[in-house]
């Protein structure tokens, strides 16, 4: 347990707060990619229930 303690220690270390800069572009990405993931969900959906209907 102890080595988990030294290896998380080690990380907050070397970690760092973004600038805002580098915060707004992750968010951008990340609603960018929840958006897509979200759209591809939908498609999916819709085209199964077209297909549903049909038969």
């Amino acid at each position: 347990m102890s080595r988990w303690l030294y290896e998380v220690k080690r990380v907050l270390m070397v970690a760092k707060k973004p600038s805002q800069e580098e915060f707004k572009e992750v968010s951008r990405v990340t609603g960018l990619g929840v958006l897509i993931i979200g759209l591809i969900g939908f498609l999916m959906m819709a085209i199964s229930y077209l297909i549903e209907g049909s038969v």
